[in-house]
């Protein structure tokens, strides 16, 4: 809940901001009851037999929204969902009105059938092989492809095999003017400035009776399980239950910095290699926001190069 109120008071804010040269009276009103809220979870049989696909719907008047289903969340009021996996789903809303977050009971969806036309888009078996495969990767701690295993992009850059020229960046960045560009720094910098120069371990994407992740993060020494979600439009990889393998500024804890581990901007993906971005937006050491890029490679392809 903590989660869900900080991302829902940050819309808040922006709302308040937004209208406040237009209405000077924000007075709070009193927080709904989750009886009062007016809102639709419905599975969509007539698009899946299976019942795949879920229709949200949020239409209580004067609040924002959050749909919480497990594998990511949206602040859209009217959402569609596909799950590609049979199997149980939880949806829960919650929503923000002038007195605060009202939460309804989780909903608990069952999904009959698979439908792999919801993982077919080429990102889905580049990160995982494909349906019913595994595949793992490692960090480039040695600079077998990338510089090494991290480079610094602008907090605008994304997908890197498109998006508009801008300065010496001819591809990456969606909006002129945007802070776009990027440093890949040698091994030296990275492992006497940002990161542990180590074995970090093994992360694994998998298809198998879900959108499955695992890693074994032998620098901060656990192992995560989790799922994940790819939102294609966007090029993002959500990592629910776990993070990536991972270091920044280990002297100080430098990944506190960073605070968001569950949405990555995937910059680059073939069946070798892939960088995944974080925004670094509160710096141990007082610098300024930026995107940070974990460089992988497939662990099929590092074991025989």
């Amino acid at each position: 809940m903590k989660s869900i109120k900080t991302i829902l008071y940050t819309l808040l804010g922006a709302t308040f901001l937004a209208t406040s040269c237009q209405d000077d009276d924000h007075s709070l009103g009193s927080t709904l009851d989750k009886s009062q809220l007016q809102f639709e979870i419905k599975q969509a049989y007539d698009i899946d037999a299976g019942g795949n696909t879920i229709i949200l719907r949020n239409t209580t008047p004067g609040t924002l929204t959050l749909w919480d289903f497990g594998s990511g969340t949206s602040t859209q009021a009217i959402d569609t969902l596909h799950f590609p996996f049979k199997g149980s789903y939880t949806v829960t809303l919650s929503v923000l009105s002038g007195g605060g977050v009202t939460a309804v009971d989780p909903v608990t969806l069952e999904v009959t059938d698979d439908n792999f036309a919801y993982v077919d888009d080429p990102l889905w078996a580049l990160l995982t092989g494909g349906v019913n495969q595994r595949k793992e990767w490692v960090l480039d701690e040695t600079a077998k492809f990338f510089n090494g295993p991290m480079a610094f992009y602008g907090t605008d850059n994304g997908w890197l095999l498109g998006g508009l020229p801008w300065g010496t960046m001819s591809t990456g960045c969606y909006e002129k003017g945007g802070d776009c560009w990027n440093w890949p720094p040698d091994l030296g910098f990275i492992y006497g400035n940002a990161m542990t120069q180590a074995d970090y371990g093994v992360m694994a994407f998998d298809l198998i009776d879900g959108a499955n992740f695992h890693a074994t993060k032998l620098v901060e020494d656990t192992e995560e399980t989790g799922t994940f979600t790819i939102r294609e439009a966007d090029k993002i990889l959500v990592i629910n239950g776990g993070s990536i393998l991972r270091d920044y500024k280990p002297a100080k804890n430098g990944i506190t910095g960073i605070s968001d581990w569950s949405n990555y901007r995937i910059l680059t993906l073939n069946d070798s290699t892939m960088q995944l971005g974080v925004i670094r937006d509160r710096d141990v050491d007082g610098e300024g926001p930026c995107m940070l890029s974990y460089n992988f490679l497939s662990k099929a392809w590092a074991d025989t190069h």
